[in-house]
């Protein structure tokens, strides 16, 4: 579990830090952010406020990691389906090659015998 910190609060923050000092990293690393106001970020937010977030104030360092892994459980979960739509996008990359090198061929075959005769 990578995690990256986005908090308005700096004494959340320096407690978030503390109690996840051997999970943080630069958000670039990270698998999810965590921070104290909905944000718009390419990278999952897993929110801590008041009302309608994932974690309420307070908290203990107990409830806040078992809610973690609870967040992070489901985003395991989720990376599967990313993984197969790859393997399908790879697989239908080899067949659109597939047929237009054989397209090519008979065009090519097609040219030379107009020409040839």
């Amino acid at each position: 579990m990578k995690i990256a910190l986005a908090c308005q609060s700096i004494l959340l923050e320096k407690s978030l830090d503390i109690f996840l000092k051997s999970y943080i990293v630069p958000y670039k690393q990270c698998d999810f952010v965590i921070g104290d106001k909905k944000i718009e970020i390419d990278k999952p937010l897993f929110c801590i406020a008041t009302e309608n977030s994932d974690l309420c104030v307070p908290f203990s360092k107990s409830a806040l990691m078992l809610k973690l892994e609870k967040f992070y459980g489901t985003l395991l979960v989720a990376k599967p389906v990313e993984i197969t739509k790859q393997v399908d996008v790879k697989e239908l990359e080899k067949k659109i090659t597939k047929l237009t090198d054989s397209f090519r061929k008979n065009l090519v075959k097609v040219i030379k015998e107009h020409y040839d005769n």
